[in-house]
């Protein structure tokens, strides 16, 4: 093989710069810098996006933090509107449960009334009662006639 005679190393040595040289100049230079600026505008639209990334980010804890605003403040008024309705339904119920009593409190003096009239009614008819049913059993039993008025007045007289 004629590339490892020792003869010819330095001829190969030799070419193998003046080619090495040519192809570095020809291919490694021109496309370097195309190469590099590549590089460059990537790394620019990298520090762009980061950039972009950090407005949005900031842009985004902006908007959670009015949103926990708007949240924190309807919140608020919610509780607000339960406790005025709690209030009022309180107060409702406070109007309500008075009338009830006065109606209840006047039902309970009309029924004490009218059991206090059937009372006397039936006091009344009891006397009434009382006095027919003992001068029958006096007239049964001893043979007087006694009038139930008679029996009555002597009733009252004890």
């Amino acid at each position: 093989m004629p590339q490892f005679d020792p003869a010819s190393f330095v001829s190969q040595l030799f070419w193998f710069g003046v080619i090495f040289t040519l192809l570095y100049f020809a291919v490694v230079r021109p496309t370097l810098p195309k190469v590099g600026k590549v590089i460059d505008a990537r790394e620019a639209q990298v520090g762009s996006d980061l950039d972009r990334a950090e407005a949005a980010k900031g842009a985004a804890d902006t908007l959670r933090a009015d949103h926990e605003t708007a949240m924190k403040a309807a919140r608020d008024a919610a509780q607000a509107a339960v406790a005025q309705a709690r209030e009022t339904a309180a107060k409702a119920s406070d109007t309500q449960l008075k009338a009830l009593g006065a109606r209840l409190e006047a039902d309970a003096e009309a029924a004490a009334a009218s059991l206090e009239l059937a009372l006397g009614s039936a006091r009344a008819g009891l006397e009434t009662t009382v006095a027919e049913l003992t001068s029958e059993a006096i007239a049964k039993l001893v043979g007087i006639e006694i009038t139930p008025a008679d029996v009555s007045a002597a009733i009252a007289a004890r």
